[in-house]
């Protein structure tokens, strides 16, 4: 029987990262969902961002962790030295995260999903390199962070050298270590990124995958988007 409703936990680690966990109001023995969100000016641009549809999930069984994610929501992109390290100290707090979920008893740690849109896909990209994932879901991804950083902050560091030293963290290295089902989602209005950028990622990405493409923008907010995210999970992650 699936719980009707969910609770959430508001949790602070002891170096003062924030994240969500959202889980099932009563017993569950599922699968897990890391949601990782995006980068804007709108009020969803942070943890937030995918927690009713974590709750919704919850009514399913499944239990959500969903990170605060602090570069560069809390400190801009400046050159290549800080740019890397903070590129990496953020995947490591969302291996930490994922550790958290599969310490969960109640999560089926062989029944893993990560969910990202826009700079949370790209980083989604890298922890799905490092952890057994059962499925994946990257939504309007960039191949490089350089596609964003050079173009939208004051670099310091010479281009050239910028882009060679952040290519080995680049979600296009890698996605091909992701090893499982991915289903990626673009908006044929997006702004920021040109139909041949999300398939230029998405032709890197190893079988088996998916691309799907809406009629909308950066945002993703259409409906469809989220039913066929949902739809994708229940599939793979063996949901009532």
């Amino acid at each position: 029987m699936t719980p009707a409703t969910s609770h959430v936990a508001d949790i602070v680690t002891d170096d003062g990262r924030e994240l969500y966990v959202v889980t099932p109001e009563g017993p569950a023995s599922g699968p897990g969902v890391m949601f990782l969100h995006w980068f804007d000016e709108a009020p969803n641009a942070n943890r937030s961002q995918y927690l009713e549809e974590a709750r919704e999930l919850a009514t399913r069984g499944v239990i959500s962790v969903l990170p605060q994610l602090a570069f560069p929501w809390q400190s801009a992109p400046t050159d290549t030295e800080r740019d890397l390290s903070r590129i990496e100290d953020e995947v490591e707090f969302l291996r930490r995260a994922h550790r958290l979920l599969i310490d969960n008893p109640d999560v089926d740690p062989s029944r893993i999903a990560v969910v990202g849109h826009d700079f949370g896909a790209m980083y989604g990209a890298l922890v799905l390199e490092t952890i057994a994932a059962r499925c994946a879901v990257l939504v309007a991804p960039t191949p490089r962070w350089s596609d964003w950083f050079l173009r939208f902050w004051p670099i310091t560091s010479d281009r050239f050298d910028y882009m060679r030293a952040l290519s080995r963290v680049d979600p296009i290295v890698a996605i091909p270590g992701a090893g499982c089902p991915l289903l990626f989602q673009f908006g044929s209005g997006d702004f920021y990124i040109a139909p041949m950028t999300g398939s230029e990622l998405f032709e890197t990405a190893i079988d088996p995958k998916q691309i799907l493409t809406y009629d909308i923008g950066h945002a993703m907010d259409l409906e469809q988007v989220e039913s066929d995210r949902v739809a994708f999970l229940i599939d793979h992650l063996g949901l009532d």
